[in-house]
């Protein structure tokens, strides 16, 4: 498991970080701490994701940073980062329990437990479990592939297609574009059946269609993929046996 821990205390991240590293049995592959927000979401947008964020629900930035967008409390931040990367699961923590105990409510996530600083060990590793076995049930719903050199894990829900371009694999997911140089038709035999080869040079994820034309898909987010004249046919089979699954 890769865990993020973002507070604006420094006592309080060292702490936890100590937690983490002696928490057995918990197959913990990386532990990184942030005491800024910003920093936290960079590192998203770089391609560097956990698979659970520790948030505490209150963070604040130094009072000289104006009140924009910039400067988030820790569930916009979480409830943000959750529309981009629906499986990431969050604990959230707090000194404070009163204050944001219906809050949480209004901007749900992908909630994986509550934690009250000062937070109790024994709380924290019983989440880290329910965690793990999470983790084992999402993980045929995970692909692992090789863009620039290094690893990337992707869930498939978060992928709206592939596009083959000039010797190259264009992933596109719901929040950034990754390149990669597996060839589609091999990419093709990982992403399952929720995916559907429409074109030589596209492979679509169907949760992501809004309609289908004579010529192209229309996905969700207002882009068109094409669909060739020699797939459309078992393409639009495969859509409607699709969509019929999804209705029952």
């Amino acid at each position: 498991m890769r865990i993020a821990v973002c507070d604006d205390q420094l006592e309080v991240l060292n702490a936890i970080e100590d937690i983490l590293k002696n928490a057995k049995d918990s197959n913990i592959e990386s532990i990184d701490i942030y005491q800024d927000i910003r920093h936290l979401k960079e590192e998203f947008q770089d391609g560097k994701q956990p698979d659970i964020l520790i948030m505490d629900i209150c963070h604040e930035f130094n009072s000289a940073i104006s009140k924009t967008k910039e400067r988030q409390e820790g569930i916009d931040c979480a409830y943000e980062l959750n529309q981009e990367y629906p499986e990431l699961q969050i604990i959230y923590m707090t000194g404070d329990t009163t204050i944001y105990s219906q809050r949480i409510f209004l901007k749900p996530v992908n909630l994986l437990g509550y934690l009250k600083k000062p937070v109790d060990p024994g709380i924290l590793k019983q989440l880290l479990k329910i965690a793990k076995e999470r983790l084992k049930q999402d993980e045929e719903k995970r692909v692992t592939i090789t863009c620039q050199n290094h690893k990337q894990v992707f869930y498939l829900d978060e992928i709206r297609y592939l596009e083959s371009n000039a010797h190259r694999t264009i992933i596109h997911t719901l929040g950034n574009e990754y390149v990669c140089y597996e060839k589609i038709s091999e990419l093709e035999k990982k992403m399952g059946g929720s995916f559907v080869r429409c074109h030589q040079s596209f492979l679509v994820n169907m949760k992501y269609i809004r309609r289908i034309g004579n010529k192209s898909f229309m996905l969700e987010n207002g882009e068109e993929v094409s669909i060739s004249k020699r797939r459309y046919r078992e393409t639009q089979k495969q859509y409607s046996r699709y969509s019929d699954e999804v209705m029952m």
